[in-house]
């Protein structure tokens, strides 16, 4: 399993879409957006802001870094997130994770900042997506709910802790790696005095 990640890893990022291809929604749900960026005007549905919820079909026009602008029902056409969708219909597409929960009944929030009924466990893993950053206080996460669905949304950043090296870890082993070489000067020193 955990060489499995990494070449899933490898195989989502090069993903590609071609035009007039159909997508699946992965995520739990979507905003369609007026131009490729998260902070752009949200494509509306009347008087309300247009959700795309997980399963909904769309049909590819032309993608743009990480966005894609998509169709949706014949008659809406907005951006959207292209880790967000796939190509693959046959089996559901879960995040390579890169992070997990530390305290048990985390608040899930949602992208807007409002707090849902949603709750993660201790030991729960997540995708971060948008990076880590330990000022921050909410930090944007994918995640698998109980029923088996993704959702995207916000967990307290305190409440999270990323995979990889801690910071901590590289100024402890720096410590050490300094102490060791003002050891090892010293005892050379004391050596070629000695020979004196």
């Amino acid at each position: 399993m955990k060489l499995i990640l990494p070449l899933l890893a490898i195989v989502f990022s090069s993903m590609s879409f071609t035009p007039a291809q159909e997508v699946s929604v992965i995520s739990s749900y979507s905003y369609l957006y007026a131009q490729p960026s998260f902070t752009s005007e949200k494509i509306m549905d009347g008087e309300e802001e247009l959700l795309i919820y997980h399963g909904e079909k769309l049909t590819v026009i032309k993608e743009e870094g990480d966005f894609v602008l998509v169709e949706y029902q014949s008659n809406l056409q907005g951006y959207i997130y292209k880790y967000y969708i796939t190509t693959n219909s046959s089996q559901v597409v879960y995040p390579v994770f890169n992070g997990n929960v530390r305290i048990e009944g985390a608040v899930i929030y949602d992208i807007d900042g409002s707090p849902t009924e949603y709750r993660a466990h201790a030991g729960q893993e997540v995708y971060i997506y948008g990076g880590f950053n330990d000022d921050g206080d909410f930090t944007a996460v994918q995640l698998v709910l109980e029923d088996g669905s993704l959702y995207n949304g916000l967990i307290r950043t305190e409440d999270l802790s990323p995979d990889g090296v801690s910071s901590l870890l590289i100024v402890g082993i720096s410590i050490i790696a300094a102490c060791v070489t003002i050891i090892l000067s010293l005892v050379f020193i004391k050596k070629v005095k000695k020979k004196k």
